[in-house]
């Protein structure tokens, strides 16, 4: 207990088991001249406790800390909370608390809280006087900082995150450490032994912050340590903690969340993780009632939860809503004493709209901190401090650096990175701006690195084609993101080995070790690009034999590797490059060699759709379920391991592709030539029997499938009549919202509206286009236009036929409307619809939002991302598959954005209602009607997309329109 009377000069900061001890020490500073609070004007637990200590420690001067061996516990430690709130806050360095801690003799300086270990620890016993220094500095209000040079080894973590046991070497953002803790637990001013029937009472902290800002070395090395020596206590009313984790969610976040609680508590269920996972899966209260169970008085638990944004970016749905299920119930229970920290990247946030349970305690019961980038005052003590700390001359970097990172976002990282290649090339004690320039400075330094450990591996006589192989392990730690922002992806140990080696695992494992640094003795930092995570099955550690140069891995289950830091396949931002605005990748290398093979990832992705369908059917159903020649070419890329259900679909593939070519090239002739047609266009088994149809059509015995128009034409409004948006409310923000986020150019819903008109009545497709008619074109044109395509139709690209056609640019459509006018030997005159015209037909008469009202939610009236379950968010429907409007048109409100024939212009300015002749030549165009991928908001009848003549995309499409009148 520690007490001060209004304006005392010293806060004297002390246990109760320290009462003798804290006598003589107020003795000896008041010997000294200096006024100190006397122990009966103690502050009380009381109801506005906190109150009372903050006004104590608020005019005092000084603050002395008597550690002995209770360490700093309960009121101690919110006593030192809020002197380093003092101490860490201010600019002014003359407004500063000074903290000096004095070590008795049964202290352990081991356990001394890690933001205690800046100042100089005074060791000092009850019967001796006190050390002149600290006397003089207490009276010059002046800081004694550690210069014992004590630290040995490397002050520079490198690319690698800051763990607990980093605690010490955690600079920069102390200030904001102390921050954050304040968000756990009570809200207000309260008495601990009342705080649980507190109202404003936190549970749930969440740290977001862009990629790279140090949001997990924050939680690691900032905050862990000091909840784990109590410094929640104050606040929460619990002084010990279990911590759970960190884990993260990965593909499996349900596994994940069992294997760290079976980690926490082995005893948690006698079946392991996977008993507890199956339990867990059953019922959504086992999380709470598992931690209810090990309720004691003064324990909490603390699960910690980091990168949570990939519960959003690939972890598999089901277990996704198992996970959401099990945290919300346990947050929601007030008998669970169940606090979480959860880290997610400030991208990624609108992620928890699609959390059912989580999203509804979101607002009211999650306490959100945002980890800005770091200040340059805190990346000058992330070079100066831990440069103190090892003896080290920083001076001519510090401003260097500083320099460098100005408006850098997720500077981190490349700063650590630079400054442990600087330590590991000084020069005696210097860091050596020479070097830092000469390697590129902060960018060039992190590329030239990563880019000489793979030169090297390329040398290593016994790791044939060891770069090819690593690239490609690193493509495979990489989950892809369309706009360039990707994200890491652990995988599976055994699955790394096949990716690398190629099937061969002592060559993948090979190059697993030299990724991971083992493979040079020392490895850490900046030599490293991956890690190997997992649980330890028992206490082997992992040697490095200088005899033999091998490294003896310890024993580890469930074991993972992931990339050491997203910093490696992050991309610089669009103003800070020299390359015409594209993004250019920190470390080129790699971000280039993700750019050129992207498409890894939808094929990843449906070559796991694909062999789970081929998984769940029947005996003959699984043939027809095989890939053909042209997926199984690029699965094959994306390497599945053997013993996986992918690599066992690729190898039954393989050997069905076979069996089918032999078979083909023993029936040669008709059917042959036919499966090699569909082989050389990437066309699907079926299209053997379309190829037939197309021929009897060509031949006249089948009607040509051509677009069906409308019976009755459309007869245009007389006069004008209104575009665009009606909503004048709806209107208005969503232009706000659009031209805050910049993107407003390029979409928009078309306000305020404006009058056209449509000078002539004519016919219009009741649906949009579909592959079979599509393709027939195609098929026809390819003797006398060699370069004409196949539309490439993903991710429909397997069922063609009635879907509605996509990946065909402006000037595809324009092509095909031409030939389709040749069909009618000039009857009929076809085009893509104007904006105006398209409108017209789409509100068929209505003057609502949607055709069918003023709300999307109307089931069975359009396919978009969160209209129709079954469609929605996944792929094109086939025509016909949902209601039509009045007028009797398909699909006018999503299912595939439509071609207009009109300019775009940001705002109406009468090229609505006009149509831009075809010439094959660069240009922006308009597209209407939303698609599979748009939210429903994007299905508005005045929702508009801009396009150029030549984009190609798998939610565009088009519908044609007919001139009524004959030539």
């Amino acid at each position: 207990m520690s007490t001060t009377p209004p304006n005392a000069q010293i806060f004297l900061s002390y246990s109760r088991t320290n009462l003798e001890a804290a006598i003589a020490l107020r003795t000896e500073l008041e010997k000294a001249g200096f006024t100190v609070f006397r122990d009966e004007d103690s502050i009380r637990a009381g109801d506005n406790w906190m109150e009372c200590l903050q006004t104590a420690l608020k005019d005092c001067s000084a603050f002395v800390l008597l550690y002995g061996h209770e360490g700093v516990r309960r009121w101690v430690g919110a006593e030192v909370q809020y002197a380093l709130g003092r101490n860490l806050s201010p600019h002014d360095d003359a407004l500063r608390l000074p903290i000096f801690p004095i070590l008795l003799p049964e202290g352990d300086l081991h356990n001394l809280p890690p933001f205690l270990s800046l100042f100089q620890i005074q060791r000092w016993q009850a019967d001796q006087a006190l050390p002149d220094t600290l006397i003089q500095a207490i009276r010059d209000k002046a800081e004694l900082l550690d210069d014992s040079n004590s630290f040995d080894g490397c002050p520079y973590l490198g690319l690698g995150a800051f763990q607990q046991q980093d605690a010490r070497l955690f600079f920069g953002r102390r200030k904001e450490t102390l921050e954050a803790l304040k968000f756990l637990g009570t809200q207000r001013d309260s008495n601990p032994n009342n705080i649980h029937i507190d109202t404003q009472y936190c549970r749930w902290l969440q740290i977001e912050g862009n990629s790279g800002a140090g949001k997990s070395s924050l939680v690691n090395a900032g905050m862990l340590p000091l909840i784990q020596q109590g410094a929640l206590w104050a606040r929460t009313g619990y002084e010990k903690w279990q911590i759970i984790g960190p884990m993260m969610p990965g593909k499996q976040p349900l596994r994940q969340l069992a294997e760290a609680l079976v980690h926490a508590f082995p005893d948690i269920d006698k079946d392991g993780s996977l008993g507890l996972q199956t339990k867990m899966e059953a019922d959504q209260r086992v999380l709470a009632y598992r931690l209810g169970d090990r309720k004691q008085a003064d324990t909490a638990f603390l699960l910690v939860v980091d990168q949570f944004e990939e519960l959003f970016t690939f972890a598999e749905e089901t277990e996704k809503r198992q996970f959401d299920a099990q945290l919300a119930y346990a947050l929601a229970d007030s008998t669970c004493p169940l606090f979480l920290i959860s880290t997610v990247r400030i991208d990624f946030l609108d992620g928890f709209e699609r959390l059912g349970k989580l999203s509804e305690r979101y607002n009211d019961q999650c306490k959100r901190y945002l980890l800005k980038t770091l200040s340059q005052d805190g990346i000058r003590q992330v070079i100066e401090q831990p440069a103190r700390l090892a003896g080290l001359d920083a001076s001519e970097i510090t401003s260097a650096i500083l320099s460098d990172t100005e408006n850098e976002p997720g500077a981190l990282p490349l700063v650590e990175n630079a400054l442990y290649y600087l330590w590991k090339h000084r020069k005696g004690n210097r860091l050596s701006y020479e070097l830092y320039r000469s390697q590129g400075k902060l960018i060039g330094l992190l590329g030239m690195q990563a880019d000489a450990l793979l030169e090297r591996l390329d040398k290593e006589k016994d790791i044939p084609k060891g770069r090819e192989g690593a690239l490609e392990l690193l493509l495979h730690l990489t989950r892809i993101n369309p706009q360039g922002n990707h994200t890491r992806e652990r995988i599976p140990l055994l699955k790394a080995r096949q990716i690398a080696g190629e099937e061969d695992e002592a060559r993948g494992q090979k190059i697993i070790d030299y990724l991971a640094g083992k493979r040079v003795e020392g490895g850490n930092g900046s030599s490293r690009l991956i890690t190997t995570v997992g649980e330890k099955k028992d206490d082997e550690a992992g040697t490095w034999d200088v005899t033999t140069g091998a490294y003896r891995e310890p024993k580890y289950e469930g074991k993972y590797v992931d990339l050491i830091h997203e910093t490696l396949i992050r991309a610089r931002p669009v103003d800070k490059t020299d390359k015409g605005g594209k993004l250019v990748g920190y470390w080129e290398t790699l971000y280039n060699y993700i750019d050129k093979n992207r498409d890894r990832l939808f094929y990843r992705d449906q070559l796991k759709e694909q062999a789970a369908t081929w998984q769940a059917s029947g005996w003959f159903g699984r043939w027809w379920h095989l890939a053909g020649w042209s997926d199984i070419r690029h699965y094959r890329k994306v390497r599945p391991g053997k013993a996986t259900l992918e690599g066992r679909f690729l190898r039954q593939s393989e050997r069905m592709a076979w069996l089918q070519g032999g078979v083909m090239a023993l029936l040669l002739g008709f059917v042959g030539q036919s499966y090699l047609w569909t082989l050389d266009n990437s066309l699907p088994p079926s299209y053997l029997l379309t190829l037939q149809k197309f021929r009897l059509m060509n031949l006249g015995w089948l009607d040509e499938p051509l677009p069906e128009m409308l019976e009755k034409e459309i007869q245009p409004p007389a006069g004008e009549f209104r575009v665009g948006e009606y909503d004048k409310e709806f209107g208005e923000m969503a232009n706000k919202v659009l031209k805050d986020s910049g993107q407003y150019v390029q979409q928009n819903f078309g306000y305020p509206a404006t009058n056209a008109t449509i000078p002539q009545p004519f016919f219009i497709g009741k649906y949009e286009v579909t592959y079979e008619q599509y393709d027939y074109y195609v098929w026809q044109q390819q003797s006398t236009q060699k370069d004409l395509k196949y539309p490439n139709g993903e991710p429909s690209k397997n069922e063609r036929g009635q879907r509605a056609v996509t990946y065909v640019s402006w000037n595809d459509a324009n092509a095909y409307l031409q030939w389709l006018g040749t069909k009618t030997e000039g009857k009929y005159q076809y085009r893509l619809p104007t904006e105006a015209e398209w409108e017209y037909v789409a509100r068929a008469g209505t003057d609502t939002p949607y055709w069918w009202g003023d709300q999307y939610a109307a089931k069975g009236k359009a396919n978009c991302d969160g209209c129709d379950e079954q469609w929605g968010g996944k792929y094109v429907a086939p025509i016909g598959s949902f209601a039509p409007n009045a007028f009797g048109l398909y699909d006018t409100a999503g299912n595939i954005w439509e071609w207009t024939c009109s300019e775009w212009k940001t705002d109406f300015d009468g090229s609505e209602s006009r149509c831009i002749e075809p010439k094959n030549e660069e240009g922006m165009r308009v597209l209407r009607g939303g698609s599979w991928s748009s939210k429903p908001v994007w299905l508005r009848s005045s929702a508009r997309l801009r396009s150029f003549t030549a984009n190609r995309n798998i939610t565009v499409g088009f519908r044609v329109l007919r001139s009524a009148r004959t030539n």
